[in-house]
């Protein structure tokens, strides 16, 4: 990630269940890139739930020194670790009842977070795996806002949305290291006033921060435009205050802070971050309005003798301390009220369709009416959602229909919300784990008393539900407050059959049978409070991702069947993080199975299943490599056949052979992988014989030589894209020039027929010297054609295209040239080093087969000539595309094509260049060698 680089991550959590299911998920979204790879992450529990955001941060801050202070070496807590440190506190705050793993967790409303997707558009798609949440948001805002910042202590709330058209610029904080400052942003009164309104000096201090402030006091803080500065909900602590933060740990009270005080013996105390801590450094506090508690919250609070003490040491402490204001420009502050429809109105409004899918995969049938909403839900079971619905978590767990008497299409009332939420049951001795369906209207206020205005269920009266149910209040709150969150309204289980959507929905309309209210109320019954308070965070964090991948995966098949543009590498090192490589491997075994008519499809998902293998491997070695083991001859002799489906299960066998012994055979199977590739992508290249045409005329006479010379070319655009299996997948286009070396075509071929029945291979220099020369008597001789760096294997693979040798032909080679009237001896010579990316291997390859053409007495065209070179190429197993051959079998400069599909087909166009041109070119062109070399069979891996 760009941006500061953060020491240490700090979440608070509410108990130490969900503190281990959140620092799980921070180091996944850590492994997968989205969270700076130093930071360490850390999930501190609070001393006690709703302990107040000011405990749980002194609470996170001392657990996070310790850490340091002990990683520096220090056998005590010492502060001192701060002064060189960048540490972030994300407060998880509160339970919210639309996401159960708190509001930090629900999916962002934004277009790119509505569902891990093919990012990008047309011929630059990227399948992601990833849902963009708001805790991922918010990262970056603090990573950019944070990028000059000195070092020290970062403190941010995770339950507001700070929404900016714009990206958030990096602050000016070149001189604030050893102060606080607290970032703000404009709002309307009227919201300031209940999140947290301030007042701000003209030196940019501080001056008075209020919550839940008068009409009166919010009023004479307007400012002349109509706005009123609140906090937003992130603070900055230079590393001085820092530290005394830390130590007022030792003093009691406040050391019942922190898990210090609790385990000396002290009870929780509650401490809130703005309005207790930060009040205290407000310009126009004074002291006994701070040390009473006055001027906390609105009206006048009468403060217990210990909260005095507290506040008086912390008045103490930080009463010098200024609190400086930062205004963040642009951006709004967006607190969620606990309504289902503020949740969707936000979602809605980012998005251009009339309902909101995120993270969800719903039966291609379903009906979704408008307005509605749904995440990470998996519904695949016939459905009708009204309309203005929210559904969260379904899956068909909750959807199961055991009672006969119910429709096979399910339907959810307009207005309403459906979630499925997995709690933890029991004592940490003994618990179990329930998946627990919550019905309620999208307009009910959660915590709107009963019989107060306002107050519904399913978005009518709470008299209405009575009546219709015949159930009583009584039954429903045995103890107070009386809402809908401690409404204990929902079955968790019961003695008769496992609950279904029958005990759920009956709660939203209609009139309950005898038997279904029977069941009811002999059931364990929970309120959704109960639930957010017993929530799997671990199970939810799962189901999310399981939900993301499975979607992902169905983009990937779909994709790969229908020769979709869209690269997967990043899905597949996400899914690896999951170690979800077991479903990978077999979703992609299945995809060749229901494919088995399309060649090019397979040989994309054997690179694919190699791609794989190689992230597995991690850095142990290079993707290119030797593949020819034995123990994969079976399933390449089948692929030879093009028996794909045995294939494809013998491929399948040794694989788990090799991926269970460590990640050296690793990367050894990702090779063997992609040869599979390569066989199918040789067959299909192979095709390119189609277009090999000539003619029969007379040979020359022994002891004459034919010679061919040819240009070197270089590439001016579109390079690689002819390359296969890519130039027939998609096609290709490319623009060449060929050109000579110090004015002279630097390849040359010479072939002269023998009157011996055997081959002479002869290598030069550049000077004509003779490098390497090879005498070929016996057909065993050839069979090294194959292997690039062979001796002679160039020329030897140039007489098995030609149809000159067949080298598994049961006639001996002097049997095969007899027909001939004699052997050949081949001649060449190259001033350009082999490896140096001017096309020379493949030009001379055209040298050879058009020189070899013509010494046995066949005439071809270019076009010709240049569809034999690329399957040369392919015998030869350098794998190269057809763009040197273009470039240097056609001279100047010209554009050359391959169309999607096969038999592979190239086309090529002499392009006229205006008068003058290559002269100007010449004087701008310099040609240097590097020393370096590379095959393009080696380069084609990497990519």
């Amino acid at each position: 990630m760009e941006g500061a680089r953060w020491t240490a991550i700090v979440c608070t959590c509410q108990n130490r269940e969900s503190a281990n299911a959140f620092r799980k998920e921070l180091q996944i979204r850590q492994k997968k890139g989205i969270i700076c790879s130093g930071a360490v992450i850390m999930a501190v529990d609070d001393p006690k739930p709703n302990i107040g955001s000011g405990s749980a941060t002194l609470n996170a801050l001392i657990s996070v020194t310790e850490y340091l202070a002990a990683r520096g070496g220090h056998k005590v807590v010492t502060a001192e670790v701060l002064y060189n440190a960048r540490i972030l506190i994300l407060l998880l705050g509160a339970t919210f009842p639309f996401s159960p793993c708190g509001h930090a967790f629900m999916p962002a409303p934004d277009k790119a977070s509505s569902s891990p997707s093919s990012e990008g558009t047309g011929d630059n798609q990227q399948l992601d795996a990833e849902v963009t949440m708001n805790i991922d948001r918010l990262m970056e805002n603090m990573m950019k806002l944070s990028e000059n910042s000195p070092p020290g202590l970062w403190i941010a709330s995770t339950d507001m949305i700070l929404h900016h058209p714009h990206p958030i610029k990096p602050l000016d904080m070149s001189d604030m290291k050893d102060c606080v400052c607290a970032l703000t942003v404009k709002t309307t009164p009227q919201y300031a006033m209940k999140h947290g309104a301030c007042k701000i000096s003209e030196s940019g201090e501080v001056s008075r921060i209020l919550h839940m402030a008068s009409e009166e006091v919010i009023k004479s803080w307007t400012k002349a435009d109509g706005t009123c500065d609140m906090l937003a909900g992130i603070v900055y602590v230079g590393p001085s205050v820092a530290k005394s933060m830390v130590y007022i740990h030792t003093v009691p009270p406040l050391d019942a802070c922190t898990y210090f005080g609790l385990d000396n013996g002290a009870q929780p105390l509650s401490l809130s971050l703005f309005f207790d801590i930060l009040l205290c450094m407000t310009a126009d506090i004074e002291e006994e309005e701070f040390v009473s508690g006055q001027s906390r919250a609105g009206p006048a609070q009468q403060s217990s003798a210990i909260m005095r003490r507290a506040r008086t040491h912390l008045w103490n402490t930080f009463s010098g301390t200024k609190m400086r204001a930062v205004h963040l420009v642009g951006v709004q502050h967006d607190y969620l009220r606990h309504v289902a429809a503020d949740v969707c109105n936000r979602y809605l409004q980012s998005h251009e369709e009339k309902h909101c899918v995120i993270n969800s995969r719903v039966q291609s049938e379903a009906t979704i009416g408008d307005g509605s909403v749904l995440i990470n839900c998996n519904i695949q079971h016939p459905i009708v959602i009204g309309a203005n619905c929210f559904l969260s978590g379904v899956t068909n767990t909750l959807l199961e229909l055991q009672a006969a008497d119910l429709s096979p299409v399910l339907s959810v009332p307009d207005g309403i919300a459906l979630q499925e939420i997995r709690v933890t049951m029991g004592t940490a001795q003994k618990c179990f784990h329930l998946d627990v369906g919550v019905v309620y209207g999208i307009n009910d206020l959660l915590t709107a008393s009963e019989g107060s205005e306002g107050a519904t269920f399913c978005n009518r009266p709470w008299s209405e539900f009575f009546e219709r149910t015949k159930i009583q209040s009584s039954e429903l709150w045995p103890t107070t407050p009386h809402n809908l969150l401690t409404a204990k309204l929902y079955v968790a289980s019961h003695t008769h059959p496992e609950a279904t959507t029958e005990d759920i929905l009956w709660l939203a309309i209609g009139s309950p049978s005898e038997e279904t209210l029977l069941r009811w109320r002999s059931a364990w019954r929970v309120s959704l409070m109960d639930i957010l308070r017993r929530v799997d965070s671990e199970a939810e964090f799962k189901k999310g991702r399981d939900i993301a991948f499975q979607l992902q995966l169905d983009r990937m098949v779909a994709a790969l069947k229908n020769n979709e543009l869209v690269c997967f590498l990043s899905f597949f090192k996400q899914s690896l993080v999951e170690n979800r490589q077991h479903d990978l491997f077999a979703t992609l075994d299945h995809v060749v199975e229901e494919v088995l008519d399309k060649p090019l499809v397979i040989c994309r998902t054997y690179a694919c299943i190699a791609d794989i293998l190689g992230y597995m491997a991690g850095e142990v070695g290079i993707r290119g490599g030797p593949a020819a083991n034995i123990a994969w001859r079976m399933a390449f002799n089948l692929l030879e056949k093009e028996d794909y489906l045995a294939a494809t299960r013998a491929l399948a066998a040794e694989r788990k052979n090799w991926t269970d012994n460590g990640p050296d055979r690793i990367i050894r199977a990702s090779r063997h992988y992609e040869r599979a590739g390569h066989i199918i992508t040789r067959m299909g290249v192979a095709t390119a014989k189609k277009f090999i045409s000539g003619t029969q005329s007379e040979p020359p006479p022994i002891g004459q030589p034919v010679t061919v010379t040819a240009p070197a070319r270089i590439d001016i655009a579109g390079g690689w894209t002819d390359t296969p299996p890519q130039a027939y997948e998609w096609g290709g286009v490319v623009v060449t020039l060929a050109i000579k070396i110090n004015d002279e075509k630097p390849i040359k071929c010479t072939a002269t027929r023998i009157e011996g029945l055997k081959l002479v291979l002869v290598q030069c220099g550049s000077e004509g010297q003779v490098v390497e020369r090879i005498e070929v008597t016996d057909l065993s001789h050839m069979l090294d054609y194959s292997q690039p760096h062979a001796p002679g294997a160039l020329m030897k693979a140039a007489f098995v295209c030609a149809g000159v040798v067949e080298v598994r032909s049961s006639q001996s080679l002097a049997e095969q040239l007899s027909k001939y009237g004699g052997g050949f001896e081949l001649t060449t010579i190259s001033n350009i080093p082999q490896g140096s990316g001017l096309g020379t291997s493949s030009i001379l390859g055209g040298a050879i087969m058009a020189a070899l053409w013509r010494a046995t007495g066949q005439q071809h065209t270019k076009d010709s000539l240049i569809h034999a070179v690329l399957y040369l190429e392919q015998l030869l197993t350098t794998g190269g595309g057809w763009q040197d051959q273009c470039g240097g079998m056609y001279g100047g400069a010209k554009i050359s094509k391959s169309e999607i599909g096969l038999p592979v087909k190239i086309s090529t166009q002499e392009i006229e260049t205006p008068d003058g041109f290559l002269a100007k070119l010449n004087e701008h062109l310099m040609l240097i060698y590097t020393g370096r070399t590379r095959l393009a069979r080696n380069l084609s891996r990497m990519y």
